[in-house]
């Protein structure tokens, strides 16, 4: 068995998931670089999809500017005049050249939290390589947003990114809600180096990721007749089992046998093993969700904040067994990884208007759940009342 506690579930922050790599089409070697000086050319007058050059405000100030100039010279054959118009042009076309420059070899990717919460922050982070071995990146800026965002927001590449190096941005996310969403950038842009052109450039960095259900605060009584009221403190009990909760330092009078001596030998102290309690009784969950049941939206959502909330205490506590949904088979709850499996189907799951019930699990302790009222949920273990949540 791995000698790895159970405690957390929050990934530590290295622990990510990564996206694909991904950098301006036109001058990228996965898909095909542009290569020629007149198709290069011909891109800036066509460009790609989802490419596009628009002036700013200061351009069409330029651009304004430059016609009336021209205007002036062609009427006065004025070779000043001429000069002038010559130099605002060579600005607009050098600000257009250097800003492709600038995404030229940059590439980015998303890094994932293992797992989002709805109601909890996650930090999600735009990773971004200049791949140049002369030239810096500057002045870009990356649109990111998910399906519940009716704008995206813009996370700024603020210093300047040497050759050949990389830095990460981040982007703090809340979900609203449990689901499956879509994470995607949606395009970068810049307006290097003038400010008088704004080039984007068309991307679909896209990710779909599970949001857990939010916790819920209930209480209820398990068979042992002790009352527990369940938030943020998890319950543990310790004992001589096989399951390790967690470790802690050497106190006299501690057995031998409890003592870890691999990671003892690692931290340069004596370290003992906290094991679960075999004695105590297991729980199976027995998630139902009928339409028949569930007619109101946010009841049903209460109850899957409400199983996910169970599931968690139970695991933490070591008394979970395993669960079961609606007619699909027992899943045994072993390791963290299972009871993840199990919080990814939370995210997505919903009401069926038809389904075969499965047979209940024998042999421990059942959790299921009933609707009180329009609102409200009766939690029974066994087929006995045993605990509710209000509205």
């Amino acid at each position: 068995m791995s000698e790895t506690s159970p405690d957390t579930l929050v990934a530590k922050p290295e622990e990510t998931k990564i996206g694909d790599w991904a950098d301006p089409s036109f001058f990228s070697k996965r898909v095909g670089r542009i290569r020629g000086f007149w198709k290069l050319m011909w891109s800036l007058v066509v460009p790609p999809q989802g490419h596009r050059t628009v002036p700013t405000t200061s351009g069409w100030v330029l651009i304004a500017l430059s016609m009336g100039i021209g205007m002036a010279a062609y009427n006065t054959s004025s070779n000043i005049l001429f000069m002038t118009l010559a130099i605002l042009l060579s600005s607009l076309i050098l600000s257009g050249v250097l800003s492709i420059l600038n995404f030229k070899g940059t590439r980015w990717r998303l890094h994932f939290p293992v797992h989002f919460r709805a109601g909890e922050p996650a930090r999600l982070q735009v990773e971004v390589e200049n791949e140049k071995k002369l030239l810096p990146t500057y002045g870009i800026w990356f649109n990111i947003q998910t399906d519940e965002m009716k704008k995206a927001d813009r996370i700024y590449l603020e210093n300047r990114l040497d050759p050949q190096k990389d830095t990460r941005l981040d982007w703090l996310y809340t979900p609203p809600r449990r689901g499956v969403i879509r994470v995607e950038i949606s395009g970068i842009e810049s307006q290097y180096p003038f400010g008088f052109l704004r080039k984007t450039i068309g991307n679909e960095t896209k990710r779909e990721v599970r949001v857990w259900p939010e916790r819920i605060d209930y209480g209820w009584t398990p068979p042992s007749g002790q009352e527990t009221h369940l938030k943020g403190h998890y319950l543990r009990k310790l004992g001589t089992g096989a399951d390790l909760i967690s470790l802690r330092d050497y106190k006299p009078g501690d057995p031998p046998r409890q003592v870890h001596w691999k990671a003892s030998a690692r931290l340069g102290q004596l370290m003992v093993r906290e094991n679960a309690d075999e004695a105590h009784s297991g729980f199976v969950l027995f998630f139902e969700t009928a339409a028949s049941l569930w007619r109101n939206e946010e009841q049903f959502e209460r109850l899957c904040r409400l199983a996910a909330s169970i599931a968690e205490d139970l695991y933490r506590d070591g008394r979970l067994l395993g669960v079961a949904i609606n007619d699909e088979p027992l899943m045994v709850i072993r390791r963290i990884n299972d009871l993840h499996l199990f919080m990814d189907r939370l995210s997505e799951v919903e009401p069926e208007d038809h389904y075969k019930p499965g047979p209940d699990p024998m042999g421990s302790h059942v959790i299921s759940f009933k609707p009180d009222g329009e609102r409200g949920l009766f939690i029974f273990i066994s087929g006995n009342e045993s605990g509710t949540v209000k509205p």
